[in-house]
């Protein structure tokens, strides 16, 4: 499943050489140490959808063009997720369901797992359909209106 997504990330321009190779690593790595692993292929896919929907309007407001992830913006979303996996894997062993009764830790990395997974997927979904919006956004740390695409930059839409 690593091979296949990553090889579609690359023909598919989404994923430079680097970053497809990354994103092998970190996709086998994640589905070797668990099947909540899963849940990074689930982001990769809603997020690579995001990324190119009306890829042609939100490039008129971009500085660069973001659609071709490096290895850098895999790993930046994705080590920590790989990190609370393997610490489950060390000291917890076997994924199991999500009880705090029964197991604490296990269960407390379960949920921080999932949590970053939505944390980055909300991310994404955010820089990349916020910039769609038809109002100006503002700054959330000046409140300030700022060009669309701008990093920190909140609209309307986002925010309701």
């Amino acid at each position: 499943i690593a091979s296949l997504m990553a090889l579609r990330g690359y023909k598919r321009k989404s994923l430079t050489t680097q970053g497809a190779v990354t994103a092998w690593i970190v996709g086998f790595s994640s589905i070797m140490l668990g099947m909540r692993g899963f849940l990074l292929l689930l982001f990769y896919l809603v997020g690579t959808k995001a990324t190119k929907y009306k890829a042609t309007l939100k490039s008129k407001f971009e500085e660069t063009d973001a659609s071709c992830r490096g290895p850098g913006q895999v790993l930046a979303c994705s080590v920590i997720g790989i990190l609370i996996q393997t610490i489950h894997f060390v000291y917890c062993g076997k994924e199991c369901s999500i009880d705090f009764e029964d197991s604490q830790l296990a269960s407390s990395l379960a949920c921080a797992l999932i949590a970053h997974h939505a944390t980055n997927l909300a991310d994404t979904l955010s820089s990349e359909l916020g910039i769609l919006s038809k109002s100006d956004p503002i700054l959330i740390t000046t409140l300030q209106k700022v060009p669309r695409g701008t990093n920190g930059g909140c609209s309307l839409t986002g925010l309701g």
